[in-house]
């Protein structure tokens, strides 16, 4: 129970996804099938995180591959279109006129923002498994509310995917920061969408105006998929975004959805103080979101980091020992006490705290009571917009650790990264409300958790257990 307050634990049900259940499988098929689109929008970055012995040879041996086909695929372009020219020379036909489109392609103003060695591109296909001819549109470029994203076709599952990065600057940490919610009132009167009394995280949507501003710019969506003549009318046009990509993917779906009734969201740890709770809920039937665990991210909210905040402070006033003694107990513990030994963990808690109504006076104790009385004061001058409770989005499945392989590799492997590596985990996918993630859990695995690779990883490995086929 935390003090000063009538708010208390409590337990819930909440449903396993199974094999036999065909929402279930289509919703972890879609989660795995674009896990790594979300992946690709982090480019050179994420990839030699993930590779940092083997990135550059990988690469090399990509691009070199992806320069002879290029030569092969341009002479035979020319030899084309010195046919085509041939042939005009005799005909009404202008040279002008070339209707071969892959000249087109050889025209590289689709890529914004990239290199001279072309690395952002390189990296992104890598990630994904995709090809050059694929890509519709990529913006690498980066600032406060621009945000890279690029647009691929998918034509296995028919789609097109507009995937968009998530926080990697620091113009992006500026952005996640811009906590204070922003009304949605005029925006979904604008877009079709009901508004009312709806808010959402300020920098969310600041970046969200810009991204579909720029889309509607360069008309690429428009030109696939809802012209007379588009080459893709009949693919479904899908928005997958990671952390601050997810949550811009949130709100440009709602702005869309009225132009592209089918529409499809995948979402992967998105932040947790991001809308309210009706829109939150109202989007599940085209949203799909997956948080991995303990991580921070989709949990972080201001009065989720308070609750934190005075929860640890209320436990420094109730230690009974010095911290060294503390310290020496909690590492003199051994490391396989389980969940069984919970009598024998309750008794060590006695041990070392005081209970929750007997905690004695104290210096410490004074200094804690003034300063909750200051933070009173401070939450009512804050107004109505900071009171604004604000949940992750749409339908949520959460890959829940439940077990460990027992293998000399892996305790090796956690040893050495401090307990921050997942190595030998087992995970279970399991249904979610959206109001679950309102607290903090301290792990070792809170901020590791959040990382897009690993993420893909895990989604990826549940997916294979329920026999889902993945890149």
């Amino acid at each position: 129970i935390i003090s000063d307050s009538d708010e208390a634990y409590q337990t819930f049900s909440r449903s396993l996804l199974t094999q036999s259940n065909p929402d279930d499988y289509a919703t972890l098929e879609e989660g795995a099938r674009f896990a790594r689109h979300q992946l690709a929008a982090y480019t050179w970055i994420l990839y030699f995180y993930e590779y940092p012995l083997t990135g550059g040879l990988r690469l090399f041996g990509r691009c070199l591959k992806s320069k002879l086909a290029c030569k092969t695929e341009n002479s035979s372009i020319i030899q084309r279109v010195d046919s085509y020219e041939r042939c005009a020379m005799s005909s009404d036909v202008e040279i002008g006129e070339t209707p071969i489109s892959d000249v087109d392609e050889m025209n590289r103003d689709h890529i914004v923002g990239d290199n001279f060695l072309h690395i952002h591109e390189a990296t992104m296909l890598a990630h994904a498994g995709l090809n050059k001819s694929d890509i519709a549109y990529a913006s690498f470029e980066s600032g406060f509310y621009e945000t890279p994203y690029f647009i691929v076709v998918d034509r296995e599952w028919k789609s097109i995917v507009v995937s968009i990065r998530g926080s990697l600057t620091l113009e992006d940490c500026v952005v996640d920061v811009l906590l204070d919610p922003s009304p949605l009132d005029a925006l979904g009167e604008k877009y079709g969408f009901d508004g009312t009394d709806q808010y959402c995280h300020g920098g969310v949507l600041e970046c969200t105006n810009w991204l579909h501003a720029d889309l509607m710019k360069h008309k690429i969506l428009e030109k696939m998929l809802l012209d007379p003549n588009a080459e893709y009318n009949n693919y479904t046009l899908r928005i997958v975004g990671h952390s601050l990509g997810a949550g811009i993917g949130v709100i440009l779906s709602l702005m869309l959805r009225n132009a592209y009734p089918d529409l499809r969201c995948t979402c992967y740890s998105p932040p947790g103080g991001f809308i309210t709770w009706r829109l939150a809920k109202e989007c599940s039937s085209f949203v799909n979101t997956f948080v991995l665990d303990s991580d921070l991210v989709p949990r972080l909210s201001i009065n989720n980091m308070e609750r934190l905040r005075d929860e640890v402070l209320h436990l420094l006033a109730r230690v009974k020992l010095p911290k060294y003694d503390i310290a020496k107990r909690i590492f003199s513990l051994s490391g396989d006490v389980e969940l069984g030994d919970l009598d024998f963990l309750l008794q060590e808690n006695d041990d070392m705290l005081y209970p929750q109504d007997e905690i004695p006076d104290s210096d410490f104790l004074h200094q804690l009571q003034r300063f909750e009385r200051i933070q009173q004061e401070r939450r009512s001058r804050r107004g109505f917009a900071r009171s604004i409770a604000l949940y992750p989005p749409g339908r949520i499945v959460h890959l829940v650790k439940t077990g460990q392989s027992k293998n000399c590799l892996h305790g090796v492997t956690g040893c050495i990264t401090c307990g921050l590596s997942n190595a030998g985990f087992e995970y279970k996918p399991i249904r979610k409300e959206n109001d679950d993630f309102n607290e903090i859990e301290i792990s070792p695995t809170l901020w590791t958790d959040h990382f897009p690779n690993r993420v893909c990883m895990e989604i990826e490995k549940v997916a294979n257990s329920f026999g889902i086929g993945t890149p």
